[in-house]
């Protein structure tokens, strides 16, 4: 029996250019540290230099997740997280706008798509009383 393979002819060529990229990227990076490194004292080893992209890269990544204040990254460490059902997003009124003005923004509240997270337990228990029951 022969199975059935789609093949999608974009795959072939986003691969090759994001290799490219990534490589361009880590290059250049690695080029520039290199020269600074090289004028100033010279003690980073030449394959540890790459290594030097790793904290930007996580300053990256989470400023597009969760904004760029840092103090909105709790999320990433500690809180509720409340999974909302996909049979229950049809029956309350689930607007993340609401949720975030209604407790406290941005500071205690982090909406995404199917998923609440609450930094107080208190906040998380209200919103499972008022909204999750039927």
């Amino acid at each position: 029996m022969s199975r059935l393979y789609y093949h999608d002819p974009d795959e072939d060529i986003t691969t090759p250019i994001m290799l490219v990229l990534s490589a361009l990227i880590v290059g250049g990076w690695w080029g520039i540290v290199h020269l600074i490194d090289w004028m100033t004292l010279d003690i980073i080893p030449w394959w540890a230099e790459p290594f030097t992209l790793l904290p930007v890269l996580f300053l990256f990544v989470m400023c597009m997740k969760y904004g760029r204040n840092p103090l909105h990254w709790w999320p990433a460490v500690w809180g509720v997280r409340i999974a909302i059902p996909d049979g229950i997003i049809f029956h309350i009124n689930y607007d993340p706008d609401r949720f975030l003005k209604q407790y406290g923004g941005p500071n205690n509240v982090f909406v995404d798509h199917d998923l609440v997270i609450f930094r107080r337990r208190q906040d998380a228990v209200s919103f499972c009383l008022l909204q999750l029951t039927l």
